[in-house]
């Protein structure tokens, strides 16, 4: 009898610690209470805003991505010749790998390095960058062969533009890279002209973001001007309206081509004829407004 009655006292302890146990494990298996999921949704987000330059250059070169201030609008930078980090770049917008890049650079010798023009296509990108760089007009061109395909989504284009933004300029020669940058924003959203605007779209992405004081910030407020230099047709074609007016492009050829070896004239892209940097999609063409996202990026 004594053997049976310790077992019934053990079989009594396990029962005991077995219910103080679920007890214990209670708490654990409960749904999160109210403060606990505000406290999860205001956890630490892998995007950082820096006001460093050197910091922002540093992480350029070795393959990050870096949003950065121009007179247009917010950019989404990287090093151009960076294929992985190019890649990167339309992982992070959810943009359409059919869209080319434009790129930024720090000086017209820069631009001039990145395309393939005879001498009157030559000619006129220099007199065109004498007159509207730095500052928001893109010019596009056949690229060389070097430059990732990512950047020129297989057209054999490129987009190459001098911001006039004093932050972004000193950002590029310190990087000393070219850099590939679409507005800094997902893919159809509205493009950013603040830092803030950049973090609450795209901070949960490990970039870094360079801030300027919205006094100093995306003055012009939408995209760059987008022309194609077309040698053989002799045309320079609008692909996309934005921070120099088509008028000003008009006069401008009127008035800057004598004693030109080569004279060329306005066309104007209807919107509905896909091209090179307009990622087939009409964005970009002559009639798109500010919102316009191929080859957008200031």
């Amino acid at each position: 009898r004594r053997p049976m009655r310790t077992a019934s006292f053990s079989a009594t302890c396990l029962l005991a610690v077995s219910s103080q146990s679920s007890r214990s494990l209670a708490p654990a298996l409960r749904a999160p209470s109210p403060r606990a999921m505000a406290a999860s949704s205001t956890a630490p987000r892998p995007g950082r805003l820096i006001d460093s330059l050197d910091e922002a250059a540093s992480a350029l070169r070795s393959g990050r991505l870096v949003a950065f201030p121009t007179e247009t609008v917010y950019g989404l930078g990287a090093d151009a010749f960076n294929e992985a980090s190019v890649a990167s770049i339309f992982t992070v917008k959810g943009r359409p790998r059919s869209d080319p890049l434009i790129v930024h650079v720090a000086s017209a010798g820069a631009a001039e390095a990145l395309v393939r023009l005879g001498p009157g296509g030559l000619e006129l990108m220099r007199r065109l960058t004498a007159s509207f760089w730095p500052g928001p007009l893109t010019l596009v061109a056949p690229a060389v062969p070097e430059l990732p395909s990512a950047v020129t989504s297989g057209s054999g284009y490129v987009g190459v533009r001098v911001p006039e933004h004093a932050l972004a300029r000193e950002l590029l020669q310190r990087a000393a890279v070219p850099v590939a940058a679409p507005s800094a924003n997902r893919f159809g959203h509205v493009s950013p002209t603040r830092a803030q605007h950049v973090m609450d779209d795209l901070a949960h992405h490990p970039i870094l973001v360079l801030d300027a004081p919205p006094a100093d910030c995306c003055g012009v407020g939408i995209e760059s001007t987008v022309v194609k230099i077309d040698e053989q047709a002799g045309e320079l074609v609008l692909l996309r309206r934005g921070g120099v007016p088509e008028a000003s492009l008009e006069r401008w050829l009127a008035a800057e081509q004598g004693g030109a070896a080569q004279r060329f004239t306005l066309k104007v892209k209807p919107a509905h004829q896909p091209t090179p940097h307009d990622g087939g999609s009409g964005a970009a063409t002559a009639s798109s407004g500010s919102g316009s996202e191929a080859a957008a990026g200031g």
